[in-house]
């Protein structure tokens, strides 16, 4: 392993895979795209030749012979100085089984195509789905079995949030808080949130709550951020206290029922830390 990824963590190496599983896939797909256009430019450019030349002595016309029950190939010159109609015939049956290795060799390609779409989707989701598992047990240890650390409530769950997420833990090996990718207090339509972390994979975004969240609340801040924001990440929303259906066997169908296209955490604010309520 390079010495840059011997300093990763694991969370952080499966992204890192996933990454380079769709550089790779891009890559393959770029090579099997100009095959069939170098193939197929090739080919249909020798047919324009052919054509031309044939075109310049004579026609090739179907001469159906009725006793025989057969349709025959013949090349009609022009002139009687011309090349043998029996090889010129041969010339252009042979431009025919071109036309037909032409389209056997592009089947092959579009398989190819298709299959590696296929698998690099198939990889690329189980890729995922381990990351979303390795998220989820990386929530429920970081930010329920330790004390965040911070002057405030951002600094403090951006520096959990850092131990979950790679694309925070890199911007924060960059010191983060002082690159101006922290914005505080930002305004999105009719709500404001916290902060506002700008990661190569969307904007992390913060909101606390000073009072007891409702579900309206939820679908009034997803609401502002799908319709103000195009690229969001992940959403945390941090409260004391969360609506008894919020804490209920509904809030399921009731998270579900939210339109939204990024991800929602709900997360309890305790005196010496977090816990979780809810991990989309």
């Amino acid at each position: 392993m390079a010495s840059g990824e011997a300093n990763l963590t694991l969370s952080e190496r499966l992204e890192s895979a996933i990454t380079k599983l769709g550089f790779w896939y891009r890559i393959t797909i770029i090579f099997v795209i100009v095959g069939l256009v170098s193939l197929s430019g090739i080919i249909s450019a020798s047919q324009i030749y052919f054509h031309q030349e044939i075109g310049q002595h004579g026609h090739i016309e179907e001469i159906y012979l009725s006793d025989e029950d057969v349709t025959l190939l013949a090349f009609i010159p022009y002139s009687e100085e011309i090349f043998p109609a029996d090889g010129i015939v041969t010339l252009y049956m042979t431009q025919i089984w071109l036309m037909v290795g032409n389209g056997i060799v592009i089947g092959l390609l579009s398989f190819l195509f298709l299959w590696v779409t296929y698998r690099g989707h198939s990889h690329r989701k189980e890729f995922e789905s381990i990351e979303r598992q390795f998220i989820r047990q990386s929530y429920l240890v970081n930010f329920e079995t330790s004390i965040p650390e911070g002057e405030t409530r951002v600094e403090k769950i951006l520096n959990q949030s850092s131990l979950v997420f790679p694309a925070l833990k890199e911007l924060q090996r960059g010191e983060y808080a002082n690159s101006m990718r922290v914005r505080k207090d930002v305004s999105v339509g009719s709500e404001q949130v916290d902060a506002v972390v700008s990661t190569k994979k969307g904007d992390f975004i913060v909101k606390f709550y000073d009072k007891r969240v409702t579900f309206d609340d939820l679908n009034s801040l997803c609401s502002a951020l799908a319709k103000g924001r195009s690229r969001v990440f992940r959403v945390l929303c941090i409260a004391k206290d969360f609506d008894d259906d919020l804490q209920s066997n509904k809030l399921v169908d009731l998270m579900d029922s939210i339109p939204k296209y990024f991800k929602l955490d709900l997360i309890f604010e305790e005196e010496q830390g977090y816990s979780m309520l809810w991990i989309d």
